[in-house]
């Protein structure tokens, strides 16, 4: 442990920190309560042996700052004190002490206390593991949370948190916003006649070509829903929508994913919708309805296509 030995007196520091010192711990010291609360400030001190009788702050209002002290872990700190009536004793405790030791000290009783206080450090630092685990943990979990799990493409949620958001800064900034509805062409056949295992690679290869053509950081391909996807690009116009999901279109076409039950080609393709916000739409609601419009137009004229709103 880091133990603080606070204490005016060098003779009685040199003899507690002898005592922590033999059992292996790290010693600081401080004369003055000031002093106490700097070192506390730089280090990550584990235990406090703190005097009452100090010039300047005395040890319980040295003990009230250093509880009062934000992003400082709990940590005991004991008083060693000649004062030992029951008003000093009450002082102490509620003050944020832990426990009180009475001088003149006792190398045996001091030594035993700083041991029964390894077994809290211990604790601490077992918890201290399991919330760093459970950070761990929750990052995890909300990363599982937020993407597809099959296609490895940001998830429904996400998608929905994130065109809100893309949305929301359009309209404030007066920018503009395209976004892709893109379906498989005739995916349910595909999987009759495939299998859904081979329907599943399918998909998790489409993804993959999908999520591959958007370049910039903001922009994001998702997993809309089935053999839906999802790709929303903020700050781009009618026209780099529209070169987005050609791109789009074609890369899956050059996949050459054979699908025999195709009634278009011999390969699986896609169709999109494109629709693109210039302060038309109220909602983010409005603009995947023309995205979908766009899309249901694009597979009534023949499918493997591109149509915009």
């Amino acid at each position: 442990m880091k133990v603080l030995i606070v204490d005016d007196s060098k003779t009685i520091r040199a003899l507690v920190a002898e005592c922590a010192k033999t059992l292996g711990h790290e010693v600081f010291h401080a004369e003055t309560g000031e002093l106490a609360l700097k070192v506390v400030e730089d280090n990550n001190i584990d235990l406090v042996l703190m005097d009452v009788e100090l010039p300047g702050l005395n040890g319980f209002e040295t003990t009230y700052a250093i509880r009062a002290m934000e992003k400082i872990d709990w940590f005991p700190i004991i008083f060693i004190s000649s004062k030992i009536d029951d008003d000093s004793f009450a002082k102490g405790i509620l003050s944020g002490g832990d426990a009180y030791l009475q001088k003149p000290i006792n190398p045996l009783r001091l030594q035993l206390t700083i041991t029964s206080m390894e077994r809290i450090y211990m604790m601490r630092q077992k918890l201290h593991k399991t919330q760093e685990e459970l950070v761990v943990a929750n990052k995890e979990l909300k990363l599982l949370a937020s993407f597809d799990q099959l296609t490895d493409l940001p998830n429904r949620r996400n998608f929905d948190e994130t065109l809100k958001r893309q949305f929301l800064l359009a309209q404030r900034n007066k920018n503009s916003l395209a976004f892709i509805m893109c379906d498989i062409d005739f995916f349910k056949p595909y999987n009759d006649h495939y299998g859904h295992q081979q329907g599943d690679e399918c998909l998790t290869t489409i993804a993959k070509a999908i999520g591959s053509i958007p370049d910039r950081p903001t922009d994001k391909a998702c997993r809309y829903g089935g053999e839906e996807f999802a790709v929303i690009l903020p700050d781009t116009n009618r026209i780099g929508g529209a070169h987005v999901a050609e791109k789009l279109r074609q890369v899956v076409l050059d996949l050459a994913i054979e699908h025999n039950k195709s009634k278009i080609g011999p390969y699986v393709t896609l169709s999109l919708g494109l629709a693109v916000y210039t302060g038309q739409f109220e909602t983010k609601e409005e603009l995947i309805k023309a995205a979908d419009d766009a899309l249901y137009r694009a597979k009534k004229n023949g499918r493997n296509r591109v149509e915009s709103f």
